[in-house]
């Protein structure tokens, strides 16, 4: 309540507390949820509303060296950037009077507008702070001018809708081995099949790997790794941020032989959001498979993928064993 409630008197006299029915919301569906009030004693209000509302943010720092005058020194340069998605103000009750001892339940509805980007929060990865927010503030109108709204904020989980057909990917590549990036070793070829595009989190994509390794320097290790690249943009500057989630490595191929092989692995790791796209703050994915080659360049492919909203269990349902 703070110490201007307490002092006029409405310390510890209620609370307020929102809650929605479901972990997540995908955009465009409809929230349903309740903001649960419990009043000790007579409050002097007149409405009980809830607030919903969604945004998207960036901020970050840069270092630059500057020549004035004959004079070099450093100075840091701030970039930061917001945008609203949508504001909107429900009001569940209007009070006449003062709202009188005991609890009370007001269930409320929303519906949430199509084409939003999924919420999103890059962790200060690289210094960088990018966040993609949802929230509903359920607050208890309190009259008087030296009183304290009595407040809830709860924040919202919102996951874009994917868009897109799922279908089976490939790749190829071609790459001469050249020793420390001069001296031509013969070459390496390497193609990559995956069972599909799209994966939710927990998932173990199907990804199989061939490499015809003609060259005459040994592939010491093969790799697998799920990379997330953030993009985020403020006045007029932007920001490519990537960051491998989680990573497998795979037995190598020796010189003059070829090797076929799986090399699938479960996506799991922090930081993995599914994909969103907003104005200033976008995530995607690829699978990056690498051949490891000592003192040459690695040979690389890229399988871009999109990363769906977990899977939502019904709790206190036992699977049935198959016969």
């Amino acid at each position: 309540m703070g110490f201007l409630g307490q002092l006029f008197g409405l310390g510890g006299k209620g609370s307020v507390l929102v809650t929605v029915d479901k972990p997540y919301y995908i955009s465009g569906e409809l929230i349903t949820g309740s903001l649960h009030v419990d009043v000790l004693e007579p409050i002097e209000c007149h409405e009980v509303v809830v607030l919903v509302k969604g945004k998207e943010r960036v901020r970050w720092t840069e270092q630059h060296t500057v020549t004035r005058d004959g004079e070099t020194h450093t100075e840091t340069r701030t970039f930061s950037d917001g945008h609203e998605f949508f504001k909107s103000k429900l009001v569940l009750f209007n009070v006449q009077q003062h709202l009188a001892p005991g609890k009370y339940i007001y269930p409320f509805q929303y519906q949430l507008p199509t084409g939003l980007p999924g919420s999103f929060d890059n962790e200060n990865h690289a210094s960088v702070k990018g966040k993609i927010e949802y929230a509903i503030k359920g607050t208890l109108c309190i009259n008087g001018v030296f009183t304290r709204d009595l407040k809830h904020r709860q924040r919202l989980v919102v996951y874009a809708q994917l868009t897109g057909v799922v279908v089976p990917v490939q790749a190829e590549k071609t790459q001469i081995i050249r020793f420390l990036c001069c001296f031509n070793k013969g070459q390496c070829d390497l193609r990559v099949a995956m069972d599909k595009n799209v994966y939710g989190p927990g998932e173990v994509p199907q990804i199989h790997c061939e490499i015809r390794n003609q060259s005459s320097r040994d592939v010491v290790a093969m790799r697998s790794e799920l990379v997330r690249v953030v993009e985020v943009h403020a006045d007029g500057r932007n920001r490519v941020l990537r960051k491998t989630i989680c990573c497998a490595t795979f037995p190598g191929v020796p010189a003059g032989q070829s090797l076929s092989q799986p090399q699938s692995f479960q996506l799991i790791g922090n930081g993995m959001y599914p994909s969103t796209r907003g104005q200033i703050v976008s995530a995607r994915y690829c699978v990056e498979v690498t051949c490891d080659i000592q003192w040459c360049p690695d040979v690389e492919l890229l399988l871009p993928i999109a990363l769906g909203a977990p899977l939502l269990v019904p709790v206190g349902v036992t699977p049935t064993p198959l016969q």
